[in-house]
């Protein structure tokens, strides 16, 4: 996980463990949320993770997204490797907007 709860945002290693991999929070509102991940993923500080923007969410089940969600127009989820020898990528997951 990228946090800044201990303050600026840095890579945090000891998360949940309810999922494999890393995330990243408040991708899309915070300005050094993006590059900080991206640059954690690609120098492998942090393994491949998920980025979630403000009002998105992923649904997990048995340890496989089987939903992306989102209150707003706009949020995403992102998927954030690094695939083989080439640098970071991200990947939008397109978002179901919810009703109301």
């Amino acid at each position: 996980m990228s946090s800044d709860s201990f303050g600026p945002p840095a890579p945090l290693t000891d998360g949940l463990g309810l999922l494999p991999g890393s995330l990243c929070p408040h991708y899309d509102s915070e300005p050094a949320r993006r590059p900080g991940y991206l640059a954690a993923v690609n120098d492998g500080a942090l393994p491949a993770g998920w980025a979630v923007d403000d009002g998105a969410a992923a649904l997990f089940t048995d340890g496989r997204l089987t939903d992306v969600v989102a209150r707003r127009e706009g949020a995403t989820l992102r998927r954030v490797q690094v695939d083989g020898d080439g640098p970071v990528r991200e990947t939008a997951r397109t978002a179901r907007v919810l009703a109301g």
